[in-house]
């Protein structure tokens, strides 16, 4: 992090739980700066977290090239959240079918959507941000439990999503995004075939889609994509 870039970090709450969070905002940031809301992948016995370095590179990039402020709070059972230590040892312990049944379930997606939106209402009330656009930004693990939330909240005009696959979750909330979206692919994933993440990308509502292709297993060479997410936010949020 730099001079140009203030990062501070969120305490709040949500529902009665402790929702820990990073705001990443330009020096010169103005009521109204558009806003990106991170989500990090991992969490299934790894080290998801809120400060995960793809999060923090996506975070730089916008706030120094576009003017852009980022948001990101940890999922629960990750990075700050309460009991986080026994919870990671739980899930480490399952298979994956064991986790794909009780850790990408609908009530903790939904869980999540309201820990988001009370991240953004604080975010709105407290520094003025987002008035001119919020973005979502989230891959893997973040779109699994992003995509709900982007199908979900009105206020967010601009996605980044992908590395995910027409599982039913997904596909029950892909009809209800209706924002633009730039959906990112691994050409080589072992997780999701080609044809399953075209399929996810097919069910999503919106008219304004774009697909953003590398080749390599799940999540290689997105580095290179960073300048791609900058620009697709920049024309898609602002007044």
């Amino acid at each position: 992090m730099n001079d140009d870039v203030i990062e501070e970090p969120l305490e709040l709450e949500a529902m009665g739980r402790r929702v820990p969070g990073i705001l990443w905002r330009p020096v010169k940031a103005a009521k109204r700066t558009p806003l990106v809301l991170a989500g990090h992948g991992g969490g299934f016995g790894t080290a998801g977290h809120k400060r995960m370095e793809s999060i923090i590179e996506l975070a730089t990039h916008l706030a120094e090239t576009h003017g852009i402020a980022t948001a990101a709070i940890d999922q629960p059972g990750c990075g700050d959240r309460e009991g986080v230590e026994e919870e990671q040892a739980r899930r480490r312990a399952m298979s994956v079918e064991e986790a794909v049944a009780s850790l990408w379930t609908r009530e903790l997606v939904e869980e999540l959507i309201d820990d988001w939106k009370a991240t953004l209402d604080h975010l709105h009330a407290t520094y003025g941000l987002g008035g001119d656009g919020v973005g979502y930004w989230g891959l893997s693990g973040g779109t699994t439990f992003g995509l709900p939330l982007v199908a979900s909240e009105q206020r967010i005009t601009a996605a980044v999503l992908g590395l995910n696959g027409d599982v039913p979750l997904m596909r029950a909330f892909a009809p209800d995004v209706r924002c633009p979206v730039l959906y990112m692919m691994n050409l080589d994933d072992r997780f999701m075939s080609r044809e399953s993440g075209l399929a996810l990308f097919d069910a999503l509502a919106t008219n304004d889609k774009h697909v953003l292709a590398y080749p390599g297993d799940h999540g290689a060479n997105l580095h290179l994509a960073q300048p791609e997410w900058g620009r697709f936010f920049a024309d898609r949020l602002g007044p």
